[in-house]
């Protein structure tokens, strides 16, 4: 599976935007990495497309779209993509907090890829796994004897 994850934007102070986002829009904030300060990413209630809090001016350098794709498999998923002629300008590296790659379009825009343990990458997984869990027969109650009545 492959889906949107992010959207990257730009900020001063990621944990005082983070505040703003929660407070006055009511998006709830996650955090990735030491001490939480990795990633800092705010998104409505339930919601698994986020925005990305990226601190200082020049966060998405040139080039960077700052659009990210999330994958639940992302190593087989950058073997199809390069088999199929996508170049990666950042080949695929595992970090403590997940995997990444960034891969770019014919004009050069370059998108991020990851496999990282988002809460939402989370949930996508728990999600699916009770939807491909088996389904416990339902019992059924013992059929009840047939009373005959006798004519007189």
């Amino acid at each position: 599976m492959l889906a949107l994850a992010d959207v990257a934007l730009t900020v001063t102070n990621a944990k005082e935007a983070a505040t703003w986002w929660k407070e006055k829009l009511g998006f709830e904030v996650h955090t990735i990495g030491a001490e939480g300060g990795h990633a800092v990413m705010v998104a409505p209630p339930g919601d698994r497309f986020v925005l990305h809090l990226c601190e200082g001016f020049d966060a998405v350098e040139p080039g960077n779209t700052g659009i990210a794709f999330i994958s639940d498999a992302i190593e087989p998923l950058v073997q199809r993509m390069r088999s199929g002629g996508v170049s990666f300008p950042q080949e695929l590296k595992k970090e403590a907090w997940g995997s990444h790659a960034k891969f770019a379009d014919p004009d050069g825009h370059v998108f991020w890829l990851m496999e990282a343990p988002t809460p939402f990458l989370l949930q996508e997984r728990e999600r699916r796994a009770g939807e491909t869990a088996p389904r416990p027969k339902p019992r059924r109650a013992p059929k009840a004897k047939k009373r005959t009545t006798r004519r007189r």
